[in-house]
């Protein structure tokens, strides 16, 4: 049984919450994303696989996670992004936002991070994954069906990246 952060709109703990309960009471929760960037400045998107239960086959940030109870939103986006990519870097803190998209009710931090290293996917989270210049993950947001964390990571990130 997977324990989360249950959290206020402003992001103060109340208190652990059961993963599935989150989810299915729309719980607001802890949660991040990773944006891992080439030095070139392209940034990895990854498309997450058909048989994830919450937003199948859409396009994600390079990393996404839920903060484990007892657990930083630093110290879980580590975890993630060595689980989902392989990668292990320096993490640079952009922000946080709220955002609530069916089933997920989430409080998000943003987080960057540059490495020239070779990714390794996890084939249980994602298909494919490529590096993308700014101006196509534009594109990808605009037309294409993404993650909300990745529509509303972007925007945050954008300029930061």
């Amino acid at each position: 049984m997977e324990m989360l952060y249950h959290v206020t709109a402003d992001d103060s703990v109340i208190g652990p919450v059961e993963r599935g309960e989150a989810h299915a009471k729309e719980i607001m929760h802890r949660s991040g994303i990773v944006f891992l960037l080439r030095s070139d400045g392209r940034v990895l998107i990854q498309h997450r696989s058909p048989t994830k239960r919450i937003f199948p086959d859409c396009d994600d940030a390079s990393c996404a996670f839920h903060v484990k109870y007892g657990e930083s939103y630093e110290g879980a986006a580590e975890r993630e992004l060595v689980e989902e990519t392989g990668v292990s870097a320096p993490l640079k803190y952009l922000g946080k936002f709220s955002h609530h998209d069916q089933p997920e009710r989430q409080m998000v931090a943003v987080f960057s991070c540059t490495s020239d290293k070779h990714v390794i996917l996890d084939k249980n989270e994602a298909t494919s994954a490529e590096f993308r210049t700014k101006e196509e993950i534009d594109e990808i947001v605009a037309s294409r069906r993404t993650t909300p964390w990745l529509r509303d990571g972007w925007k945050l990130a954008r300029s930061q990246v």
